[in-house]
């Protein structure tokens, strides 16, 4: 076995109450990070990819202690990705880098591991639309109950999101220091609706003070975040189902007129099929586009108004090593074609 794979470990976010026992003095040993400068942030691993080789350390009692290995799933700093599958997103290494404080650990963990979560639930739209015709009828329950997962774990990226807003808020100073913060509550929902209606940006930088910039994300994403809440909460709680998969031999469809998957925009004439149905590969890679995108205007617009502190991992990228990047990043570019499930031999045999 190659040495180096037998040290293989998934390679997550460190536990802060671990990171805090360890002295300044034994994290000075790695070079890649600015040890000196930490000002109370948490690292989010320990693992790095530097000129072409990887770099392992792990916690041991007060210390740290290189070792041999690369994750096998899991996230590391880099100069580069390892692979080409491995995946960056901004707003992931601005927190590890830039705002990673021990209230907002917590949260941060869980958006870390519902990224791996979203690759995961591709993965299993795409193994079943391999299977589809051997699953038979009984393959329509397992898409609407993944597509009703879906919708939920979308759904809570942006508590998980507003959540690490908030816990940084407290402590971090605005570049407009004129504004006089107050305390920012942990649900997304209360930030940009009244009751049902969107807030504009005025009324939510008078009744939270927080920058012109911050209040234009809030009003700008409000919309999706709506149809996301509303269509969990007919799912999950309204007793409606999704019970209108079909299956067909260029993978899983819906009608085109069926909501909210019709307001999409991701449909086409040219790959509609005659009787209306619709893929609903493109609809799948559109509320994760949509759902990463939202993540990605927040690091954007947070970076604007706030003061961090410099990166922990100077010249570093955080990277994600995922088992499904790929099929993630597939169905996301599926969006733009509108395409189906490549025709796979479990769906053409017979």
């Amino acid at each position: 076995m190659d040495p180096e794979r037998r040290w293989a470990r998934r390679a997550g976010p460190l536990n802060p109450q671990t990171m805090t026992s360890i002295p300044v003095s034994e994290l000075q040993q790695i070079p890649f990070i600015d040890a000196a400068n930490l000002q109370g942030r948490t690292l989010s691993s320990l693992t790095f990819f530097v000129h072409g080789e990887w770099h392992m350390w792990l916690p041991a009692g007060k210390g740290v202690v290189k070792v041999k290995g690369l994750p096998a799933e899991g996230y590391y700093f880099g100069d580069a990705p390892a692979h080409e599958s491995d995946a960056f997103l901004e707003v992931l290494d601005f927190v590890a880098q830039r705002c990673a404080w021990g209230g907002v650990i917590r949260p941060f963990q869980g958006l870390m591991e519902d990224f791996f979560n979203l690759g995961a639930t591709v993965r299993k739209f795409d193994l079943l639309a391999e299977h589809s015709f051997a699953l038979g009828t009984s393959a329509s329950r397992l898409v609407i109950t993944e597509l009703e997962y879906l919708f939920s774990l979308c759904r809570s990226v942006f508590d998980l999101l507003q959540e690490i807003i908030a816990a940084q808020w407290d402590t971090v100073k605005l570049f407009d220091e004129s504004i006089s913060k107050r305390h920012l509550p942990p649900s997304f929902a209360k930030m940009c609706l009244d009751g049902l209606r969107p807030r504009s940006v005025e009324e939510i930088q008078s009744k939270f003070r927080v920058p012109e910039p911050l209040a234009a994300f809030y009003v700008r994403r409000a919309p999706f975040f709506q149809m996301l809440r509303a269509s969990r909460d007919r799912f999950m709680h309204g007793g409606v189902t999704l019970n209108l998969v079909f299956v067909t031999e260029k993978g899983f469809a819906l009608p085109r007129s069926m909501a909210p998957f019709s307001g999409f925009g991701v449909w086409t004439e040219e790959h509609m099929l005659p009787n209306e149905l619709c893929s609903l590969r493109p609809a799948i890679g559109h509320l994760i586009l949509e759902t990463l995108r939202v993540c990605e205007d927040y690091a954007t617009t947070c970076q604007a108004v706030i003061q961090h502190p410099p990166p922990m991992a100077p010249g570093l990228r955080l990277f994600a090593r995922g088992y499904f990047n790929q099929a993630l990043s597939d169905c996301m570019k599926a969006v733009e074609h509108c395409e189906w499930w490549p025709t796979s031999p479990a769906r053409t045999s017979g």
